[in-house]
């Protein structure tokens, strides 16, 4: 039965999707508000079927529980960077709920898809990918690159949160080199050491889904009620729904720095997984967290 039910997923998928628009074209206010959540767990829905029949598995086949956890883990993660844009400034959210409850909501549940929507794309295209071992070019991560790359990245970070005019686009770089290096050195999965054997369907598969994803990303929002506009220095022009066209450069650096969150919270979780208190302690620390922050963008981030 549970195979039947992924099996016609996608269409699942594609008639909540056509169901969403259509109710955006009669113009009816709770669609508007909420098309973008709508449309993007439509796409998720659509993607994981569609990865189901191609594989004959799926991320929320496999276990719908760390679907729903990963889920949960993709709302702290973004709000990174939603507190990073208070110094930056580069995006705003406008014709957002009045209702405190409701506006919070959809904070959390559009945020949720993040995480899941790249890793439903970066399977669809490592299935896709040819499977040969083919060297980008010859390195070794040795101590001294591993230690040059954190540091960099947190003088990327710093850089960036000084001079945000000038250091903005550093923030969709940073991460991937303060985490890998940390991934390298837990023994986690990474795309550094992926890379220099010679395997690049991971690594490409990744920078594909960034790249798609920021389009779906894009063009949802465009149409939405409640949706967000860019202000980005030197690069506003030429305009592809809301994003500037070279803005679209870096959802694929991005989507790679949650390759590298994947791993450390996968590396953490291992850690902790036989205490309690401290998993609990985790959990409560991200839900404050992101009700902090949700007060943050209510402040500096959305025209109410």
């Amino acid at each position: 039965m549970k195979k039947k039910v992924f099996f016609y997923l996608p269409f699942i998928g594609l008639f909540l999707l056509v169901v969403a628009s259509f109710l955006l074209y009669l113009r009816i206010p709770f669609m508007e508000t909420w098309f973008y959540s709508f449309g993007w767990w439509s796409v998720i829905l659509m993607m994981d079927g569609i990865n189901f029949r191609l594989q004959g598995s799926s991320f929320l086949f496999r276990s719908p529980r760390i679907f729903v956890e990963v889920a949960f883990l993709s709302v702290p993660v973004w709000l990174v960077f939603e507190l990073i844009n208070i110094s930056l400034k580069n995006w705003m959210y406008l014709d957002l709920p009045n209702s405190t409850l409701e506006r919070w909501a959809g904070y959390f549940i559009a945020f949720a898809t993040v995480i899941p929507a790249l890793i439903e794309l970066s399977e669809l295209f490592q299935g896709l990918l040819p499977k040969k071992r083919r060297p980008l070019f010859e390195f070794k991560t040795s101590p001294f690159l591993r230690r040059a790359m954190f540091f960099l990245g947190i003088l990327f970070l710093i850089v960036a949160m000084t001079w945000p005019r000038y250091g903005f686009p550093l923030v969709w770089i940073c991460f991937i080199l303060i985490l890998e290096p940390l991934n390298i050195k837990n023994n986690q999965k990474s795309l550094l050491r992926e890379i220099e054997q010679g395997h690049l369907r991971l690594f490409w598969s990744w920078c594909l889904a960034g790249f798609c994803a920021g389009v779906i990303w894009e063009f949802l929002n465009f149409y939405a009620g409640a949706k967000w506009i860019y202000s980005i220095p030197y690069f506003d022009f030429i305009h592809i729904f809301e994003m500037p066209l070279l803005g679209y450069l870096g959802f694929i650096p991005f989507a790679l720095e949650i390759f590298a969150v994947l791993q450390l919270y996968l590396y953490l979780k291992n850690k902790i997984s036989h205490k309690s208190a401290l998993k609990s302690f985790f959990f409560s620390a991200a839900v404050l967290f992101d009700l902090i922050v949700f007060h943050l963008i209510d402040v500096h981030t959305s025209q109410l």
